[in-house]
């Protein structure tokens, strides 16, 4: 598994940090072996940024401790998703975020745990990045015999 720890957010009503816990899947997809690969490749240690900037030099490039800007992660997110994603205007770094949520749902993660693991304050702000699927919302009419 893979613990990373959110040291403050703006969704941290108490102000003192949060756990998130992530479970090896052993596929190739894997973000644990992912982020296992990431650190020894970027030779950082545990107790550093999780992602950090990277300075050129003559040797290749070199971690600087700070971290990643929010229009940086968002430029690299852009990339990522550009020969994959019709419109790439209309996504940006929340849109993994409602994704992650709406896929936990449909895939019956209970409400109590994904809002957890999201650090959602409330259960209207944790509802907003979630788009139920077809099937589900089908179901209610189906549970009611309609």
């Amino acid at each position: 598994m893979l613990k990373l720890f959110i040291q403050s957010s703006k969704t941290d009503q108490y102000r003192d940090g949060a756990w998130i816990v992530v479970a090896s899947s052993r596929k190739a997809t894997c973000p644990v072996a992912m982020m296992n690969r990431y650190l020894d490749r970027a030779g950082l240690s545990c107790d550093s940024p999780s992602f950090c900037q990277l300075s050129k030099t003559k040797c290749g490039y070199k971690t600087r401790c700070k971290g990643l800007s929010y229009s940086r992660l968002r430029e690299l997110v852009l990339e990522a998703f550009k020969d994959i994603v019709p419109d790439i205007s209309a996504i940006g770094t929340h849109s993994l975020r409602s994704g992650g949520a709406t896929a936990a749902v449909n895939a019956g993660v209970p409400d109590r745990l994904f809002k957890r693991h999201g650090r959602w304050a409330s259960e209207a702000a944790k509802d907003g990045y979630v788009q139920d699927s077809l099937t589900s919302r089908l179901s209610v009419s189906k549970a009611l015999g309609i």
